[in-house]
């Protein structure tokens, strides 16, 4: 049992950490919100806000939190900024025989009927078509010669959309 906080414990801190790294110049409010996201989507491995206010275990009501996570997420599109601090900090870990791989992958919501720009995805095994969802395009970075996998680019998009509009945090 004490093994097991000692590893969230761990895993908890790097995930601090890279928040930081990719939340450089956001005010701390803002910081504060990714460090709280990607730990709760981590934790939960879910995307609901209910759940992931949970994971938070919080002394305040779980609808306070979940109102809290909603309105940070509705604020502002974050998606350049962040991309644009992975970028920065990848820079220095990027050599001439680094491996950059594409990712066009889905996010599938086969239940969600109200989401905005909600679109048909496929699987990408078979091509045919899935549900409704959103598209994903991530760029890596890949170390030939150890284990890293560096996050270049990341967003969320919706051929539905009226322009390929960012669905990522806002």
């Amino acid at each position: 049992m004490e093994d097991d906080s000692k590893i969230a414990g761990k895993i908890k801190t790097q995930i601090t950490r890279f928040a930081h790294k990719i939340s450089h110049g956001f005010k701390r409010p803002t910081t504060k919100f990714l460090v709280q996201m990607l730990y709760g989507i981590q934790a939960t491995k879910d995307m609901k806000l209910s759940n992931i206010s949970r994971s938070l275990n919080e002394r305040i009501p779980l609808i306070k939190t979940e109102g809290r996570l909603s309105r940070n997420i509705g604020n502002q599109d974050l998606t350049e900024r962040v991309n644009g601090n992975l970028l920065a900090d990848a820079a220095g870990r990027i050599a001439e025989d680094t491996v950059i791989a594409l990712d066009i992958s889905d996010i599938d919501k086969p239940y969600a009927k109200k989401m905005e720009n909600l679109a048909l995805v496929r699987d990408g095994s078979t091509g045919e078509p899935r549900s409704n969802g959103y598209w994903l395009l991530e760029v890596l970075g890949a170390d030939v010669e150890g284990e890293d996998l560096i996050p270049l680019y990341g967003e969320l998009y919706s051929q539905e959309a009226e322009t390929l509009s960012r669905l990522f945090f806002g």
